[in-house]
């Protein structure tokens, strides 16, 4: 594939309404926090069995853990907290779905490629739209709730981990082959990308798994040296803030980072002073998701 993609009139004119409809090193224990209570989804694998569970981050421990035998490649919480939107994973009847946490509710929203691999989705911080990096045409998409439709944008290409601005008008995401990943964020109104992060900043080693910021102001990402780090929007005050870490997710009020490293579900306050433990997650393998509590 060449990666030089044709952006059809059609295309641009489909994201532009719906971005216009949408946007209106010493280790401690957690102690209390503002965000100290969330809700956490993540998977991983017991005897090459997967296993997915949601946990509650409750003081220095999780508490409440408990399985989630509808998933089969953990899930994304809405950003109310009340949903999972989720890949069935399944070479019949694939598609993207959304149920309650309990499983209740479950609805279909789009049909997936049966030969493609599990896909993590990412909602819009408004809950009308969720997102997904397709491998057949290595593109992101967008998916309108309502009514199901499905938009591809191909000047986001060769698109895999991302995130949506808290306006819903950008979305943050990985992009590249292996060797030249770097991180780029694509205007919705205009499908235009610009370059935040990549070989201009972290030459040959590759960055990935970006995150937005509830605040609008800041993304957190990782490196191929496995370090943590947070760049502003406009891709100045670029910082490290944590070692080995992996699938950064801001909290729900945006005053720290959560990570995994070796197994543990980290913490680290966004000005980077001091990881904070706050425990191991009985499985581990996968990435996860945060949301809050109602």
């Amino acid at each position: 594939m060449s990666g030089r993609i044709r952006v059809c009139s059609r295309t641009v004119t489909a994201v532009a309404v719906i971005v216009t409809v949408a946007i209106a090193a010493s280790t401690r224990r957690v102690r209390g926090a503002d965000d100290d209570k969330m809700r956490v989804v993540f998977y991983g694998y017991v005897d090459r069995q997967a296993r997915n569970a949601t946990a509650v981050i409750e003081g220095s421990r999780l508490t409440k853990v408990m399985d989630l035998a509808f998933l089969r490649a953990g899930g994304e919480i809405s950003p109310d907290g009340q949903r999972i939107a989720f890949d069935t994973c399944a070479r019949a009847d694939r598609g993207i779905r959304i149920a309650q946490l309990d499983g209740r509710d479950d609805r279909r929203v789009v049909a997936l490629h049966h030969d493609e691999p599990c896909r993590a989705l990412r909602w819009s911080r408004d809950a009308t739209r969720l997102s997904y990096a397709s491998v057949v045409d290595l593109q992101l998409h967008v998916v309108q709730l309502d009514t199901s439709v499905d938009t591809p944008l191909p000047a986001a290409s060769w698109a895999s981990w991302h995130s949506w601005s808290p306006a819903g008008d950008a979305i943050v995401y990985e992009t590249g082959r292996g060797g030249s990943r770097r991180i780029d964020i694509i205007d919705l109104a205009t499908s235009n990308p610009r370059s935040l992060v990549g070989a201009a900043q972290f030459g040959g080693c590759e960055v990935w798994a970006p995150d937005w910021s509830p605040a609008g102001d800041r993304i957190a990402f990782t490196s191929c040296d496995q370090k943590l780090y947070i760049v502003n929007t406009d891709g100045t005050g670029l910082r490290p803030v944590a070692a080995s870490a992996y699938a950064p997710r801001w909290s729900v009020d945006g005053k720290s980072v959560l990570f995994i490293s070796r197994g543990r579900l980290m913490r680290v306050p966004a000005d980077g002073k001091g990881v904070q433990e706050v425990g191991r997650l009985p499985y581990h393998g996968g990435p996860f998701s945060v949301g809050p509590i109602q």
